[in-house]
């Protein structure tokens, strides 16, 4: 098992050190916290200051998977601002992946339209433990692992466009990965087009409100680097005005998987879980994916007052 850990993290980090990263692409809760996937998203409610923590359990059961945690915050400030945080880091075998990231959005409206354009900075670092040179598979000398194990940085930059038409129609749009500035060169790093990769969303929400029920179909189209392209096909339902709510997704592109969402929602907190199957035969040996979220709500302070 030793082994196979050495060899999936070089397997890993030669993939990543060709990719800035696809941290976009992580977790399913994006429709949940737009913000992992899109800065535009940042301050987009006017009214709200949201707080996220995440969890995600990649292929549960298997040693080595992915183990990721993140931390994030939007808010407005002002009428027409924006701005979000998030913090990220992941484990996957002996590779560490920390992401820290700063949003940025402007907020405007048309007629009955709602936008929010926004641009995130990032910073990235991969590296992996001393532990990799004592495997007898490590080759003293070698740079790459040699380079990770200082660290590998690199600095970024998405931009992303977050809309609302009559409040239920929603739709996105994200260019991630923008500007690539490693600090340690990788000579086989691949050049391409700067807007070479996307992430699109369009949704609407359907309110009974006789009965204090909303359904709320999505799709998200996802092409990030040296990933196939990707479809999720979402449906949310919501019970008592969202204090119960149920979901289901569906992602094809990657041999096909689907998630199963549940969540409730009181007062000013809400706790969401999703559990994941594949439909590849790795689905054999583990005991599929877990993701965990634990959001706060915080209404503004003069939205507040009024209230009273």
């Amino acid at each position: 098992m030793k082994k196979l850990l050495y060899i999936l993290t070089v397997l890993i980090l030669g993939f990543s050190t060709q990719s800035s990263a696809q941290e976009e692409a992580v977790f399913n809760h994006y429709h949940i916290n737009p913000l992992l996937t899109n800065p535009g998203a940042a301050g987009f409610d006017k009214d709200e200051h949201n707080v996220f923590f995440n969890l995600r359990n990649q292929w549960s059961g298997f040693e080595g998977t992915p183990k990721t945690y993140s931390f994030s915050y939007n808010g407005p400030i002002g009428e027409r601002l924006g701005i979000g945080a998030l913090i990220y880091t992941e484990n996957i075998a002996a590779i560490t992946r920390f992401r820290a990231q700063l949003a940025y959005a402007f907020n405007y409206s048309l007629k009955e339209f709602d936008f929010g354009v926004g641009m995130s900075t990032e910073f990235h670092r991969l590296r992996i433990t001393n532990d990799a040179t004592d495997n007898p598979l490590y080759q003293a000398g070698d740079v790459q692992i040699e380079d990770a194990i200082e660290g590998l940085r690199v600095f970024d930059a998405s931009l992303g466009i977050r809309g609302t038409y009559k409040d239920d129609t929603y739709f996105g749009l994200t260019f991630p990965n923008l500007i690539r500035n490693k600090l340690d060169e990788i000579a086989f790093e691949e050049r391409s087009f700067f807007i070479s990769y996307y992430i699109a969303t369009l949704g609407h929400r359907f309110n009974i409100e006789e009965q204090s029920i909303s359904f709320d179909p999505s799709v998200m189209v996802r092409r990030v680097r040296n990933v196939p392209l990707t479809v999720d096909f979402n449906l949310k339902v919501g019970f008592m005005n969202d204090r119960l709510m149920t979901g289901v997704t569906y992602r094809a592109g990657t041999g096909g998987a689907m998630s199963i969402l549940l969540g409730t929602k009181y007062n000013t907190l809400a706790f969401y879980y999703s559990y994941d199957i594949y439909f590849q035969r790795f689905q054999r040996y583990n005991g599929g994916s877990h993701e965990l979220t634990l959001a706060f709500v915080f209404e503004k302070k003069d939205k507040v007052e009024k209230k009273r």
